[in-house]
């Protein structure tokens, strides 16, 4: 996902969308893609990003014996290290 997709959905205007069908999931898996670039997401997309890799985070630890996967892991650093540095701004 490149810093410019949008995060959330917006049924009003389907250009803005890549797939105006396609339902958006309520967690990010490994397989999905993730922005390059954190800083230029909006606060609020970077928040929807947030809650999709914790609740990702959840579904690895109840259904992975051996934890989560990497990639959420190290996701989910990299979006709490951005929200700390905009928090520390």
């Amino acid at each position: 996902m490149s810093a410019s997709t949008t995060l959330t959905s917006d049924r009003s205007d389907p250009a803005r969308s890549p797939d105006p069908h396609r339902r958006v999931r309520s967690c990010l898996g490994p397989e999905e893609a993730f922005p390059d670039e954190l800083g230029g997401l909006s606060l609020a997309d970077l928040q929807v990003l947030h809650s999709r890799i914790c609740r990702q985070l959840d579904r690895e630890y109840r259904t992975t014996p051996h934890g989560p996967h990497p990639c959420t892991t190290d996701r989910l650093h990299d979006v709490l290290g951005e929200l700390d540095a905009r928090d520390n701004a």
